[in-house]
């Protein structure tokens, strides 16, 4: 294993273990921001720091959504409510090398049909990031997956490669729009941050004025599971499992 894979290995692992910390704190009656308060204090113990900070100064550790919000919502101060869905978003940088994940949970509830196709729709969308395969085959996954069920992939975000910059080529949309041959080859070595971002009804997206805070237009809930992902010679490797 090269210093670089190396790297996102430590770095995933420590990723994921702060994502199951955080999403364990998940309760009704938890105020909101102390997840981005924990998030800090997680990722500075474990010797990394906290990427999402430092993009396009967004300012905070963290994006935390709640029901009908899709991606990019600042932390609040908010009291979470038996019921509510619950997305964290978080990523960190190892070593020079950055690492994305996220995940859904509805507080004080267990998963529902919503949440658990979106867990079935990453888990076999990654299975699809192997050498030679296409980028188009993830995103035909995904929606596949989600519309089969009744629900919508979001179509304004997409999933997207990662390595010394948070965001970088290939975008994996959560949708497949043309055919699959047009889309970017898959190669060995490729770092992945494969998104499942998913409305319970309709695609449409609103941003709001901040220009970060988005919900779905029509006020269904939304959800998103995410995990950096290395592509290798075989199976692809889940970088933010974590312990």
């Amino acid at each position: 294993m090269d210093t670089r894979d190396e790297s996102l290995h430590q770095g995933g692992s420590i990723l994921g273990s702060v994502r199951r910390k955080l999403i364990a704190m998940v309760k009704p009656g938890l105020d909101l921001f102390e997840i981005e308060t924990a998030a800090r204090k997680l990722i500075a113990d474990a010797g990394a720091i906290p990427n999402f900070v430092f993009v396009d100064n967004y300012g905070f550790a963290t994006c935390l959504m709640v029901n009908d919000e899709v991606v990019h919502c600042r932390p609040r101060h908010y009291r979470i409510a038996e019921g509510d869905l619950v997305t964290v978003d978080v990523g960190l940088e190892w070593h020079g090398w950055q690492l994305d994940t996220a995940d859904s949970i509805i507080a004080g509830r267990p998963d529902d049909k919503f949440i658990e196709t979106g867990r079935q729709a990453l888990k076999k969308a990654i299975m699809a990031a192997k050498p030679g395969d296409r980028v188009g085959n993830i995103s035909k996954i995904i929606q596949e997956i989600l519309t089969k069920n009744g629900f919508s992939p979001v179509r304004q975000y997409c999933g997207h490669g990662i390595g010394r910059q948070i965001h970088e080529d290939p975008q994996i949309p959560c949708f497949l729009d043309g055919p699959v041959v047009n889309t970017p080859l898959i190669k060995p070595g490729m770092a992945l941050a494969i998104e499942v971002m998913m409305n319970e009804d309709g695609y449409k997206v609103i941003v709001e004025k901040d220009g970060w805070r988005s919900r779905t237009a029509d006020g269904s809930r939304s959800a998103q599971f995410e995990h950096s992902v290395l592509v290798t010679e075989k199976d692809p490797k889940i970088l933010t499992l974590g312990n």
